[in-house]
């Protein structure tokens, strides 16, 4: 079992995590990204879901900021990470801010927030602030 899902969505893309992703499953997972966001048009968005995620090694996680970098160039507008964990949310606030997304990111906390999807998704569609 792979330990993410990458799809198409109707705003852009959505990434599910469920594990720990080794440098060899973020490896793969750049293929996947730059099949789904060819064709997509500038002001697209990303759902990133990490409420099943382990803690990303430092190699991983160097492998995710180039593939955030590759989203900023292909024209990625929004973006909100779905979390539980507090490890996962320290990490992934110090990935973010290291590439400069962090004016366009969102974190919102499935633990608080049980309408979670929906926050995500209006901040991606319309840069609707998340509660909390």
């Amino acid at each position: 079992m792979s330990v993410f899902e990458i799809s198409p969505a109707p705003y852009g893309m959505r990434i599910a995590y469920k594990g720990f992703p080794t440098p060899e499953d973020v490896a793969a997972m750049t293929g996947d990204i730059q099949r789904i966001i060819a064709p997509l048009a500038p002001g697209w968005g990303v759902l990133v879901d990490m409420r099943h995620n382990k803690a990303f090694s430092a190699e991983s996680a160097e492998m995710m900021k180039q593939q955030i970098e590759t989203c900023k160039r292909a024209g990625m507008q929004r973006a909100a990470v779905v979390l539980q964990s507090a490890i996962m949310a320290l990490q992934a606030r110090r990935i973010s801010s290291e590439t400069g997304i962090i004016p366009f990111i969102r974190f919102i906390d499935a633990g608080s927030d049980p309408a979670w999807e929906q926050a995500a998704t209006a901040w991606i569609t319309r840069g609707t602030e998340p509660a909390g």
